[in-house]
């Protein structure tokens, strides 16, 4: 469909191109994998800068609605993994994953003894440089990588975890199973970010794309910490749904 400005709007020109294209992919007229047209051709239907154009791009493509390839152009991209509501406290990443009908994988990055860190120390509540299993993972939902996980546990109550396979498997069943322990509950803090070279290298984005960071402490039942968990998810790849209700 042809792009259409209103140019008595007080609505900037990149934010209703952004939005015809966004109407365009959402309704379905745009499929995954169709070109969206290029800044050249924005420019010559519609009358804006070539900046302007690239403008109501860029937001799209942080938006992970398109996916920007250099020399080719811009395609809609596949739609986002959506979480609807889902139970999720003291749950690994596997059982959402699979509660939400999507098939959780993980690749190790890092698995190592090491010494807790101020921070991690003060976390799990372990004396300065007490030894602690440092663990880095990618994982991945339907095979496209949603997240960048780092982890760290006391290696006194699990000193096996270092020499583990975990390999797309999930870390807190490995637990239960060879230890008997899992967390009963966690606490996690939300922030919003943007991803740095490190970030955007293991996620497959761009540096300065956004990013939603979740810092996880997982307790057992009498509040014993047992896992400090810092995830860094793509805010262009995933998308949650969560149901509240008003306590009586």
């Amino acid at each position: 469909m042809p792009l259409r400005l209103d140019t008595n709007s007080l609505i900037p020109f990149y934010y209703q191109i952004r939005e015809q294209l966004r109407q365009q992919i959402t309704s379905g007229q745009l499929e995954p994998g169709d070109a969206l047209p290029s800044e050249a051709q924005i420019c010559n239907e519609t009358g804006v800068s070539r900046m302007t154009a690239r403008q109501a791009l860029t937001q799209i493509a942080y938006e992970g609605l398109v996916i920007r390839q250099r020399g080719r152009g811009t395609f809609v991209a596949a739609p986002k993994a959506v979480l609807p509501n889902v139970q999720v406290t003291g749950m690994s990443y596997t059982e959402i994953m699979g509660q939400a009908g999507i098939s959780a994988g993980a690749r190790v990055l890092a698995q190592e003894v090491i010494p807790a860190s101020v921070e991690v120390a003060a976390q799990l509540k372990l004396a300065a440089d007490q030894q602690v299993i440092h663990i880095v993972r990618t994982r991945s939902a339907s095979g496209v990588v949603m997240s960048l996980e780092t982890s760290f546990y006391p290696h006194s109550l699990f000193p096996d975890l270092a020499e583990a396979d975990l390999t797309d498997a999930s870390i807190y069943r490995f637990l239960e199973q060879r230890y008997g322990i899992a967390p009963a509950y966690a606490v996690d803090t939300i922030e919003i970010s943007v991803a740095g070279a490190y970030e955007a290298e293991n996620l497959k984005v761009n540096e300065g794309a956004p990013i939603v960071l979740v810092t996880t402490l997982g307790c057992l039942a009498n509040d014993t910490p047992v896992v400090f968990t810092q995830t860094i998810h793509r805010g262009d790849r995933f998308r949650a749904s969560l149901r509240r209700e008003r306590q009586k």
